[in-house]
């Protein structure tokens, strides 16, 4: 499904609602599914945002692991889940608005 993506953290702290607006958004293909992930040892829901430009595999942002669908109203929805950022884990929470 095509999607534009705010994330709402930034290395797990809370972006101000006026810094977001400033920020980039993300426009991109939203993939969520369960995926086997080697380094946690586990399996686990990913969220993903892939590019609808660079090649069917090109992720955006970093993606989501655990994630989870928060809500889902009006074309908009918030998932929920943590980023691997150079070997750290982060929580992380995005603004998706559904094109």
């Amino acid at each position: 499904m095509k999607v534009e993506v705010q994330q709402v953290t930034e290395r797990g702290r809370s972006i101000s609602a006026r810094e977001r607006a400033l920020r980039p958004s993300y426009r991109g293909r939203l993939r969520i599914q369960e995926a086997r992930n080697h380094a946690l040892g586990r399996t686990v829901v990913m969220a993903e945002l892939l590019s609808l430009v660079d090649g069917p595999d090109s992720i955006l942002v970093p993606a989501l692991h655990d994630a989870c669908v928060l809500s889902l109203a009006n074309g908009r929805m918030r998932v929920r889940g943590f980023e691997l950022v150079e070997g750290v884990q982060y929580a992380q929470t995005w603004d998706v608005r559904v094109s």
